[in-house]
């Protein structure tokens, strides 16, 4: 039974499973195994043995490098010295393992499936549905720098197309052998295999070929059958494989065949009785091309032609493993001097059926070939044969293989034969992943040590050491008495993994939930920025909006303004942990006096989670009634701490930090600010109305300066007493709005203006609007029926709005023109200054009209317009004369110079101009 436990270990920093295996034996023989597989290697804990069950050896894996591979199908991987080549796509990386570095980057037009390395030190590139290139490995040499060999970028070369040594873009495969070039290529249903001279060229062309044979071998079309166990999980396609065998000890035997790759040497007894007195007497090299059907042909490369009819000179058939070949070589056996005699012949099949040919006595009849044939567990992705050891993989873990040929003293003459040799088992070598490898090092004098490079799925150049003698008979069983005890040790080993990997889960979900938190943060940026860029053009609401609402509390015995914020959500996203909601007030006289040290203020409000569609209100309060200073301006803005994307429990923004939201992001770099809404709270809002209250209760009012001139001229010291030198004004201050009927009318009518219940006349519907949304005005506003009404300031001053409609026959030569005169009344300037800026504000924020609203073009009276100038001039007069003392140096503290000032004052507001369109 084989289960994955737990299955939720799996992370996507560092791939972590736990393989659990058991089979029901005896307790004395029980078999547990666990392998640990973090990225690419696996970690085998010890288990008890058990019989015919796979073992596993220690080895040493050292991580180079990681690269990206943009394609891991037909990767190949090769030794040149120090240089270590593989192809990636249309790339071939060449990796220096002296300075572990990648020192050049070679580039092709197209995907590169087959490559090559001769002794001159070029580089024979097979690309899809071109060729074969030839080019030579770029140099090293570089100019002295200060910069060190491990910090310097690789060198970039594209390959030219006039580096193509042969044009054919149905070439498969090929093999470098010496001065040989073999190409194998398919047209229809034939193969072919042809032969050419690989001499130098000239300057231009540094290698030439010349072609010297031609032979075709007829292609079986083979159908796959159905449920077939894939061959290779990466998806490469079915190549044929060619390999170059050379009889040992043969007069044309090359001197060193460890960097020519698919070159082997086999014993002259098996290279005679497989390939021909002929071809061992001439010592011809014999080529052996594995087909995708499973056929294994050989052709040897310098037999005469025959001359006879019937003879044939072409590919002939040695055997067929009935599955793609997957590779082609030689093993060998030590002797007794030290070396290596090559006794067999080795080919082994992509499911994974192995063939073994050796030559066994035969009973009298000297010594004959024998073709044995055992399958080992596949798919085999790629393999490699080192000595008598296979080194294959799978995909998912690395084997070795140790091949048992028959000796030659192993039968005696009077037997038939030898008996089978038993079937050898593979070792794991706990190593996952590999697609592609090559020998690096072998050192049968130092125990038997080898060195592997390997490349992985993920991309990961690695070198692995293992020890070549391990054998899988000599581990000896476990005793009866100590099976339990080994089991709970092993069952201790779980546990602790299994804490390593749940702390690695939950860093893993941390940062999975930080970068999605993050992501959602980003997402609500973009929404928002281009929900304002909208806006620019037309009257469109933000998906995420604050709007807010003033009211009177009682709060420890003394009426207080409250403000109540609302956060609407309309967006698609949620708002989590992190967000908060800011909420900046100041004083837009910007001033401080003794009463107000500080003019601003701060709230933050945490959201813990606003979901779409979802409100969240907050209160806060302005001020009492006896320290409130009005207008007020409010700016709401949604803030992110970036704090709380690392810890949870970071703390957000502190409060009452005095800083504006436009600053915010310039001097908090770790918190995001977005403004929704500015909001401005004016005395209009802070009036409290009763039908009962009149103007004519100044007496009851509590005692304070007659007028603003005077209140700013005592706070800065420069005059003491009453300017009027009266006790007490007998009427009081006023200020006059004049307003096109018009123009309220079409905007009453305008959609988000509400004007009350009812249909009154144009003087109570606009004293209506004026009054919606104060607090102080709540159940005043539907059953007022006269266009007058009376109000009490927080500071005790009672005002007096009264609106009327007034006919002007001199305004337009159209004809009479009837306007809303909207006249502001209290005892106290400042009300009155307060007043006045809480109705023009008003207007500015009426809604852009439509053309209809009102006449476009309407022609103003000359008359009109030439006594409105006068005035404005007049009185810009009066003001440059009244601050000659002041451009002089001289302080304005004469009563004369308050008193004029005041008459300006009352003059601007007491007869302004008509209010024909909103202005914004």
């Amino acid at each position: 039974m084989t289960s994955r436990f737990p299955p939720s270990l799996c992370s996507s920093d560092a791939m972590i499973q736990l393989y659990l295996t058991s089979e029901s034996f005896p307790l004395s023989s029980e078999l547990i195994l666990v392998f640990v597989c973090i990225n690419d290697q696996r970690i085998r804990m010890a288990s008890p043995r058990c019989p015919g069950a796979m073992e596993a050896i220690r080895c040493s894996v050292e991580s180079w490098a990681e690269f990206g591979l943009s394609n891991s199908a037909n990767v190949k991987i090769l030794l040149a010295g120090t240089t270590v080549l593989f192809c990636s796509g249309s790339d071939i990386l060449l990796f220096s393992s002296k300075d572990k570095r990648l020192s050049a980057v070679l580039q092709f037009d197209t995907p590169v499936t087959h490559l090559a390395f001769s002794a001159r030190r070029y580089i024979y590139v097979l690309c899809e549905k071109d060729g074969i290139y030839c080019t030579s490995l770029p140099q090293q040499s570089r100019p002295p720098s200060p910069i060190p060999v491990v910090d310097q970028d690789p060198v970039l070369q594209r390959v030219a197309e006039d580096s193509i040594l042969l044009k054919d873009p149905t070439i498969d495969s090929f093999l470098l052998a010496e001065d040989l070039l073999i190409t194998v290529s398919r047209e229809e249903a034939t193969w072919t295999l042809d032969l050419y001279r690989v001499s130098d060229g000239s300057s231009s062309k540094p290698v030439s070929l010349r072609k010297l044979a031609e032979h075709r071998v007829s292609a079986i079309n083979t159908a796959q059958p159905h449920g077939k166990t894939e061959v290779n999980v990466d998806g490469k396609d079915l190549w044929p494989v060619l390999s170059c065998i050379y009889p040992s000890g043969g007069a044309s035997l090359p001197g060193d065949l460890s960097g020519s790759p698919g070159c082997f040497l086999l014993e002259p007894v098996l290279f005679t009785l497989l390939f021909g007195v002929d071809a061992a007497l001439v010592s011809s090299p014999v080529v052996l091309l594995g087909l995708p059907d499973g056929r294994l042909c050989y052709l040897p490369l310098r037999i005469p032609t025959p001359s006879a009819p019937g003879q044939r000179a072409g590919p002939r058939v040695l055997h067929s493993l009935e599955q793609p070949v997957a590779f082609i070589g030689t093993s060998s056996v030590a002797t007794e001097t030290g070396g290596c005699l090559p006794r067999s012949l080795v080919a082994i099949g992509q499911t994974g059926r192995v063939l073994l040919v050796t030559a066994n006595e035969g009973g009298g009849q000297g010594k004959v070939e024998r073709f044995s044939e055992f399958s080992i567990r596949g798919p085999v992705v790629c393999a490699y044969l080192s000595s008598s050891h296979v080194y294959y993989s799978t995909a998912t873990d690395l084997l070795s293989l140790k091949l048992n040929a028959p000796s030659a003293s192993s039968s005696s003459s009077d037997q038939p034969g030898p008996p089978d040799p038993p079937t050898p088992t593979p070792i794991s070598l706990n190593v996952c992943g590999v697609i592609a490898m090559t020998l690096a090092s072998s050192d049968p004098t130092e125990g038997g040590a080898v060195e592997l490079l390997a490349l992985s799925r993920r991309g990961r150049l690695q070198k692995i050491r293992l020890p070549q003698g391990t054998s899988g008979g000599s581990v000896a069983r476990l005793p009866s008495s100590l099976a339990g005890q080994r089991v709970k040790d092993l069952l201790a080993g779980i546990g602790n993994v299994w804490e390593r990997a749940s702390a690695l889960k939950n860093t893993v979900q941390h940062r999975n939930k930080s970068l999605r938190l993050l992501n959602q943060v980003l997402n609500i940026c973009s929404l928002m920025s281009n929900q304002k860029a909208e806006k620019q053009t037309c009257d469109h609401q933000q998906p995420i909006n604050c709007h807010g609402v003033t009211s009177w509390s009682c709060v420890l015995q003394n009426d207080s303004l409250m403000l109540t914020c609302t956060l609407e959500n309309n967006s698609a996203f949620a708002l989590e942990h992190g967000w908060s909601l800011s909420v900046h007030i100041y004083h837009m006289s910007g001033s401080c006096t003794a009463e107000r040290e500080n003019p601003s203020r701060t709230y933050t409000f945490p959201v813990q989670k606003l979901s779409p569609g979802q409100k969240l209100d907050v209160t806060l309060p302005l001020g009492s009634s006896h320290s409130l200073s009005l207008p007020l301006t409010v700016h709401c803005s949604l803030m992110f701490s970036m704090c709380s994307l690392g810890s949870p429990e970071d703390p957000n923004l502190p409060e009452n930090t005095g800083i504006q939201p436009s600053s915010l992001p310039i001097r908090q770099s770790n918190c995001i600010c977005l403004h929704l809404n500015t909001l401005t709270v004016d005395l209009l809002d802070a009036l409290h109305f009763d039908a009962s209250m009149s103007l004519s209760s100044v007496s009851k009012q509590p005692p304070a300066p007659l007028d603003a001139v005077h209140t700013l001229l005592d706070s800065r010291g420069s005059v003491r007493g009453d300017p009027t030198g009266q006790g007490q004004r007998s009427s009081p201050y006023s200020a006059v709005v004049k307003l096109s009927v018009e123009l309220l009318r079409a905007s009453l009518k305008a959609p988000g203006v509400d004007a009350g219940a009812g249909e009154p006349g144009a003087s109570v519907s606009a004293l209506r609007w004026l009054l919606n949304g104060c607090p102080g005005a709540r159940g005043l506003v539907e059953a007022l029926q006269m266009p007058a009404v009376t109000g009490r300031c927080p500071a005790g001053h009672t005002a007096r709005m009264t609106i009327k409609e007034v006919t002007l026959s001199d305004v337009s030569i159209e004809g009479p023109l009837t306007v809303l005169e909207i006249l502001i009344e209290s005892f106290s300037m400042a009300t009155v200054c307060g007043l006045h800026y809480a109705v023009l504000r008003r207007i500015q924020v009426l809604p852009r009209l439509i053309q209809t609203c009102h006449k476009p073009h309407m022609q103003l009276g000359e008359d009109h317009m030439r006594r409105a100038m006068q005035r404005a001039e007049a009185l810009y007069k009066a003001l440059q004369e009244a601050l000659v003392p002041t451009a002089l140096g001289v302080s304005p503290s004469s009563i004369r110079t308050s008193h004029r000032l005041l008459s300006i004052y009352q003059q601007l507001r007491e007869n302004p101009l008509l209010i024909l369109r909103s202005f914004h």
